[in-house]
């Protein structure tokens, strides 16, 4: 690229032909001169060569860090050993040098000379000098006065103005002045006798070029026109170079606007990557398809971004690029909330500033892939739908056993739970009756009927109570009234609560709260009948003379609440299913007296709280309950009303 501005910008015509469009039909004689890139086909270069001289042949070398492209372009060097060689470290001036010899620009052309206007008082010295401009060929205008010099220069146009510095109606810096208001682009030369007096420093000062001494030495007279000549002719064509490049700015620039309004806006997605995978840029499309930032591209890698499957081709591919310099291949993007975007990548090696460069046109071909995935669908459909009607018929009868024998259960589990309380009572009421009909009033053996019928009422009771509760926690309907509270204080209430039984077994329940109050977001009545189950169960399972602790504090936003015991403990296996409805440890289910939902009703509790609670078997012997709150809880609207 750098080479055909450089071209144009000395006034030559270019045409750039990529050489797979080359065919029998150019016509190479139109052509003065040939350039070829490195990478061009040793076959098409030496088409090329026959068809011009080796003189009239350029050759681009590629950068010395491309050894591959090196050992290739010294092949193409032997085949065209006369040609002219361009390497990227050479500077425009040298190339634009090397490119004008070898069109051989200026052998042909006339000098042009300029126009002088001679202005001289003295008739004698004002025709010696005519006489040597005109014999140096150079279209002379004289004038022997500021008058007469101001109409030559309104008949004319004038190069240069030649004058004597002292005219008898005024100086040759007049002149000068009245010829730059018509003409500015005008050179003056002024000579003189007295070249040290202020006014000609004044003059030099005001664009005078040169002053020269009389008597005027021709030789040293053509030397300084020449010398001021070609300094103007040096400006008009850098004049002339500076409005032709800007012309070929512009119009790249408008090119380059043009196809960045098309790159910018078009729907495929597009993207510029050097060989390592860094992206050096991307359109909105791209930023779309990536759901990037366009900021976010710079420093990223195209190989990490599409993954290790499609990466892994891509490498491979550019490691393996043919002579047309270009590939296609199927890709994946994946995505950040799961699944794949299938794409199908056009590749493309470019020059990007000197440096090689890849771009790619990214195809989203979802759709296409929807379509195959219909008819791989309609193909499979009665198959799938055959073991889907399986799937359902065996789901169906999975969930009927599962709901048969879950029923079989539950009414196993309440028969036995109903029975033995219903069976104490009945029992010890007929023994009770007894003793009475046969007048048996002993006070002791009542007392033992009376308490034992007691008890299994109260067990009966506390059955009833929790499935009643646990069928309003399944259907929603249980009270849940959250406020803030001290947990210190229910728990010091759950305490007292069971304190009756602590006393009777000599067991001592130590709480230990931390320092700071834990205030929390609770149901105040659930809490404490929670914490009565849990201090009831660990009494009842805690050996006599034994003691119980509870602890409080507040760890992440939670209130943990654990309570030790020191009783017969739990199997590890069990911990999780003893919160299970009607389910018992293996060490408690005999003669524990237990209905096997305290503990079931307890994680409803919690659960409601949105909290967890949990079993651990202890180092030593027992067990600690683990209760985690939520300090803050989210209440469902229909839950707050």
């Amino acid at each position: 690229m750098r080479v055909k501005v450089l071209l144009e910008l000395i006034g030559c015509e270019i045409e750039l032909i990529h050489f797979s469009m080359l065919s029998e039909e150019v016509a190479y004689n139109q052509y003065d001169l040939v350039t070829i890139a490195h990478g061009v086909p040793i076959a098409t270069a030496q088409s090329l060569v026959n068809e011009f001289h080796q003189d009239k042949v350029v050759l681009l070398a590629p950068k010395a860090e491309y050894g591959e492209q090196l050992n290739a372009f010294s092949e193409l060097n032997n085949l065209v050993p006369n040609a002219i060689v361009i390497y990227p470290f050479f500077a425009n001036k040298e190339i634009s040098t090397l490119l004008e010899s070898v069109l051989d620009l200026g052998s042909d052309n006339i000098l042009l000379l300029p126009t002088v206007l001679l202005v001289d008082h003295d008739p004698e010295r004002l025709a010696k000098i005519e006489k040597s401009l005109i014999g140096a060929h150079i279209t002379t205008i004289t004038a022997d006065s500021l008058h007469s010099a101001a109409l030559k220069i309104k008949q004319q146009e004038v190069d240069i103005l030649l004058s004597d510095f002292s005219l008898l109606d005024g100086t040759g810096l007049e002149v000068f002045s009245n010829l730059k208001l018509i003409q500015p682009q005008c050179r003056c030369l002024l000579f003189t006798s007295k070249p040290n007096q202020v006014s000609m420093i004044e003059a030099i000062r005001g664009g005078v070029e040169d002053v020269l001494v009389k008597p005027i030495n021709e030789n040293v007279l053509l030397q300084s026109l020449h010398k001021l000549w070609q300094t103007e002719l040096l400006k008009r064509h850098n004049n002339e170079l500076v409005e032709r490049l800007q012309d070929t700015v512009d119009a790249l620039i408008e090119k380059d606007s043009l196809l960045r309004v098309i790159y910018k806006h078009t729907p495929d997605a597009i993207m510029l990557f050097e060989r390592d995978g860094s992206v050096i840029e991307a359109n909105d499309a791209c930023s779309k398809l990536f759901k990037m930032q366009l900021k976010d591209f710079q420093g990223r890698s195209l190989f990490e971004m599409l993954g290790e499957s499609s990466s892994k081709s891509i490498k491979t591919k550019i490691a393996t690029l043919n002579q047309n310099r270009q590939f296609s291949c199927d890709l994946s993007l994946p995505q950040k909330e799961g699944g794949k975007i299938p794409l199908v990548g056009s590749f493309n090696e470019i020059d990007h500033h000197g440096e090689i460069a890849l771009a790619v046109i990214f195809k989203n071909v979802t759709h296409l892939k929807e379509k195959e995935d219909l008819l791989l669908e309609a193909k499979d459909t009665l198959e799938q739908e055959v073991r889907a009607r399986t799937s359902q018929l065996e789901h169906a009868k999975n969930v009927a056993e599962a709901a048969n024998h879950s029923k079989s259960e539950f009414l196993a589990n309440m028969s036995h739970e109903l029975r033995t309380p219903m069976h104490s009572i009945l029992s010890f009421s007929r023994f009770g009756l007894d003793k009475l009909t046969s007048g048996d009033f002993a006070k002791e053996k009542l007392q033992k009927y009376l308490s034992r019928i007691e008890r299994s009422g109260e067990r009966l009771l506390s059955l009833l109570n929790n499935l009643l509760d646990l069928s309003k926690l399944d259907v929603g309907k249980f009270p849940f009234n959250p406020r803030p509270h001290n947990l210190s204080n229910i728990i010091k209430t759950s305490i007292d609560d069971v304190s009756g039984t602590a006393l009777e077994k000599d067991i001592e329940i130590l709480f230990y709260p931390q320092k700071t109050p834990v205030i929390a977001q609770c149901d105040e009545e659930q809490i404490n009948q929670l914490l009565r189950n849990i201090l009831g169960n660990a009494l009842k399972f805690s050996e006599p003379q034994s003691s119980i602790e509870v602890t409080l504090i507040n760890q992440d936003d939670q209130a943990i609440i654990n309570v030790v015991d020191s009783g017969i403990g739990i199997p590890e296996d069990e911990l999780e299913h003893v919160f299970a409805k009607f389910v018992q440890s293996s060490k408690t289910n005999h003669g524990a007296g237990g209905t096997g939902l305290g503990l079931a009703l307890c994680r409803e509790f919690v659960s409601l709280h949105q909290g967890t609670i949990s079993a651990h078997s202890n180092k030593q012997d027992g067990t600690t309950i683990r209760i985690a709150l939520p300090l803050n809880i989210s209440i469902p609207e229909m839950q707050n009303k």
